[in-house]
């Protein structure tokens, strides 16, 4: 395979369009848009998907009222969520995975696009953005995003650091709103419904077992397209994975931190359209379902970030065929898990109720794959559903052109019966 084939499978590897008490410092700001609606295609050319800021474009372009939400973590990472309000309503929380941002959830419009349909349907809609995603998770108290340091995370830290934040800034929120209403009114604002892709599973998995007090405070967690071990669950082998590695290497040598800064891939495929077309349909997208899977690759903040040590940590997984916490060696994982090896999460610890979606022809989280989840979770595993297409590959869950009936209208449905008390046990 060749190098641009590498590039284009390391991004869409763990694509998204997945300790101590945490503390956290919070502030919001509320924009309320009454603008022409503009196009329900996928980043609209009037909008370009470059122009800062880009989610505000989005949201107010598609006349949505929201709310800004600025968080730091208890290490000091400043990542900025975004809200479609609605005071007192179930509270859902989306997260992207790999490479991703809260675009994602937006960039089909509101008669496709997840965050959309659920705030249609009175949820009250948060959309969270972790460390490294642009240009939401690119500030620091401290350090700059040129710094080696800024980059030195994976999904561990999404999960020991981001996700505690942003619930607990969540709950702070709600709880006030709560307070300020009618004082007999019996709303879970306080609890979660949690829906995230790809390795959002893992930094949810990290959250859970690190900090267990979470397993009361997430109602729910949706996972499409979940990651957890790797070894002879996915369709590539060693051979490919050490292209992989090499890959990034090379960018590690030349002092590249971020994988892929924005534009980067839309500049390479600009000039090897039909390579880059190939490898996004085989690893990404299936043609069938999205005949516009590269216009992803033509927009600056779909696809971009992604720091080496989030895909070394995942190699680690694969290697080892467990679910473990970042490797940094013998010397220094005495140091900091005082073990020799390094930590290996407790999964037995999550209570969360969960449902895994899984796509026939996905090439990262295989059915074999997400079914060993369900093999390894069966106290917290609610259900295990398949996508009802014969094509339907890692990308086509945030993308594809019947994403609302084929995922969206699903997941809603399985979630309001499970809130309802109804949901069924079905292991597909």
């Amino acid at each position: 395979m060749t190098e641009l084939g590498w590039i284009i499978v390391a991004l869409v590897l763990f694509i998204s369009c997945a300790a101590g008490r945490t503390e956290a410092h919070y502030g919001w700001t509320t924009v309320s848009t009454r603008e022409t609606f503009l196009s329900d295609t996928l980043c609209s050319p009037l909008l370009r998907c470059s122009s800062f800021p880009l989610q505000l474009d989005w949201l107010s372009a598609h006349n949505a009222s929201h709310e800004l939400h600025n968080v730091t973590t208890a290490d000091g990472y400043q990542l900025q969520l975004q809200r479609l309000p609605q005071p007192g309503a179930r509270a859902v929380l989306l997260v992207h995975g790999l490479l991703g941002s809260s675009l994602g959830w937006v960039c089909l419009g509101p008669a496709r696009s997840l965050a959309f349909q659920l705030h249609q349907l009175q949820y009250d809609v948060w959309l969270a953005n972790l460390r490294g995603a642009y240009p939401y998770g690119r500030q620091h108290t401290e350090l700059t995003d040129v710094m080696d340091a800024f980059w030195s995370f994976s999904f561990h830290e999404h999960g020991a650091y981001d996700l505690p934040a942003i619930i607990d800034h969540m709950a702070e929120v709600t709880g006030g709103e709560q307070q300020s209403g009618e004082a007999d009114k019996e709303e879970p604002t306080r609890q979660v419904l949690l829906i995230g892709h790809s390795q959002a599973f893992n930094a949810f998995l990290v959250l859970c077992s690190l900090h267990p007090r979470f397993n009361q405070r997430i109602q729910l967690m949706q996972a499409l397209a979940p990651l957890s071990r790797l070894h002879r669950q996915v369709r590539f082998d060693a051979a490919h994975v050490r292209s992989l590695m090499k890959f990034v290497k090379k960018r590690q040598k030349s002092s590249k931190l971020e994988l892929f800064p924005p534009g980067y891939l839309r500049k390479l495929c600009q000039i090897k359209h039909e390579q880059c077309e190939y490898y996004a349909k085989q690893y990404a997208g299936s043609a069938k379902s999205n005949k516009r899977l590269l216009e992803a690759f033509n927009y600056e903040y779909l696809l971009q970030g992604g720091s080496a040590r989030e895909i070394k940590h995942l190699q680690q997984i694969w290697k080892s065929g467990d679910f473990i916490a970042y490797d940094y060696g013998p010397m220094q994982n005495m140091k900091i898990y005082n073990g020799v090896e390094a930590l290996r999460y407790n999964l037995s610890q999550i209570s969360v109720p969960t449902i895994l979606y899984f796509g026939e022809t996905d090439a990262i989280a295989t059915p074999e794959g997400v079914h060993a989840i369900y093999a390894r979770m069966l106290n917290s595993v609610r259900s295990v559903k398949r996508i009802e297409s014969p094509k339907f590959n890692h990308f086509d869950f945030l993308i594809a052109g019947e994403v609302r009936t084929l995922v969206n209208d699903k997941l809603i449905e399985l979630m309001e019966k499970f809130l309802e008390g109804k949901l069924s046990y079905i292991i597909e």
